[in-house]
């Protein structure tokens, strides 16, 4: 553990403690904590930021400084603490860990008291210097300074839910995405206290863009489901989603190896789509289903490429094999065997004989990896050989994106478009749970 960041991961231990509280008190009425951390980055060398009102910049044992809007701000490791700089190199305070720059908030109701951070962020849509509502911290670790966005959570889910679903889509999707991502902040609090933050702001916990990714209609959907969470036996679920299932969403027991009893699986369709019941019991059928297209919920052209939805890659021999890690390499790989599939149709063991071995490849994350980052293992295997027998193409066809687990997001389209209202969107993927505002 950093010992530099003990301090805050005392807060955050504490405050981890008290969610917990109010997780079993929520259907009184409770209140839910106010702030989230969100790691923006880690181990810098240096961090500029920018006020675009004024700051103040706060650290243990020195006086608070107050700075005017554009100036920037140039933070470095320095002898053991941190040292701020404006952009001409003069130092304005040398400070020990942490560094806290707080927006001054203006009585000018035109004025959004946002920070930004200058350079390349980690979000998809490539934009830097990316500017965020709330404060931010700078931590001092071995390897250099951590970048925290301290922020209501209600604010960082409208970063949240603009980056995690189109902004076009349907309000009730958009809603049922809402109370999905404060759930699973909430349930995650302090996720990665070793790093003095609670989430960060990758898919790796919630994709996270800040001021720039905030839209109206993604705002409403958090204003509009403000404050409220999915539960369990009164406690917040982990509430899971991704992209695309496919034609049917997975369970925890067979992606996590665990029964969690409102994430089982459940068919993405109504009724009896051509092709698709009854569900698929052996190869030849999840062949089949990985084919062929199918009326389903997920499959939404209007809103989402439904180059997702199904899928092929064609895979060379020689790529394929590059793409296996070190510790799997087979040899000349010969065959690709599914050995497991869950409900859902995604792949959780495989077995790849090769001429020197065979190795069988456990979880769907592993396996996608393995097999050149696929978007999900929901997939079946066509070879084709020369003369000799020796593979020569590798025809994947596949299924969704992601993992499968909870809420199909392209679905919750789907449904949406049917005229289903959030409530019931969450009902349908979260079996068992109840809607509550804490």
């Amino acid at each position: 553990m950093r010992l530099s960041y003990f301090p805050q991961l005392l807060r955050i231990t504490l405050g981890f403690v008290l969610l917990g509280l109010f997780g079993l008190r929520g259907a009184h009425g409770q209140g839910i904590p106010h702030d989230i951390r969100i790691g923006l980055r880690v181990k810098q060398r240096e961090v500029r930021l920018v006020g675009l009102a004024p700051v103040r910049v706060e650290a243990p044992g020195s006086t608070p400084l107050t700075l005017p809007a554009g100036q920037t701000l140039v933070i470095q490791p320095a002898n053991g603490g941190i040292s701020l700089k404006d952009s001409a190199g003069t130092e304005l305070l040398a400070a020990t860990t942490p560094l806290r720059v707080v927006p001054v908030i203006s009585t000018d109701a035109t004025v959004t008291p946002l920070i930004q951070l200058l350079g390349p962020t980690r979000h998809y849509d490539g934009k830097p210097d990316r500017p965020y509502r709330g404060a931010m911290e700078l931590l001092l670790g071995a390897d250099g300074l951590a970048v925290v966005n301290v922020v209501a959570v209600e604010d960082y889910l409208k970063g949240v839910v603009s980056s995690e679903m189109r902004c076009s889509y349907p309000l009730e999707a958009l809603k049922a995405q809402a109370v999905a991502a404060r759930t699973y902040a909430l349930k995650n609090v302090g996720r990665f206290a070793d790093q003095g933050f609670d989430l960060d702001d990758t898919a790796r916990s919630q994709v996270y863009g800040g001021y720039f990714s905030e839209d109206p209609r993604t705002t409403q959907a958090v204003t509009e489901t403000a404050g409220k969470v999915l539960t369990y036996d009164n406690q917040l679920i982990s509430a899971v989603y991704s992209s695309t299932c496919g034609g049917y969403t997975e369970s925890a027991e067979e992606a996590w190896g665990r029964k969690v009893p409102y994430l089982t699986s459940v068919p993405d369709f109504e009724g009896t789509p051509d092709g698709i019941v009854p569900h698929p019991v052996d190869e030849a059928g999840w062949a089949a289903y990985c084919k062929s297209w199918h009326d389903l919920n997920c499959l939404q052209p209007k809103f989402a490429r439904p180059e997702v939805f199904r899928w092929v890659r064609a895979l060379t021999r020689k790529d394929l094999e590059a793409s296996l890690p070190a510790d799997q390499q087979v040899g000349t790989v010969m065959n690709i065997i599914p050995l497991h599939r869950g409900a859902s149709g995604r792949i959780t063991a495989l077995r790849i004989d090769g001429s020197a071995r065979s190795v069988t490849l456990q979880t769907e994350l592993t396996i996608r990896h393995a097999l050149g980052n696929l978007r999900s293992s929901a997939f079946t295997v066509d070879i084709y050989r020369d003369d000799a027998g020796k593979p020569v193409i590798f025809l994947l066809w596949g299924a969704g994106w992601g993992h499968g687990l909870g809420m199909c997001q392209v679905g919750a389209v789907g449904l949406a478009s049917q005229g289903w209202k959030y409530d019931a969107i969450l009902a349908h993927y979260y079996q068992g749970t109840a809607l509550m505002c804490l």
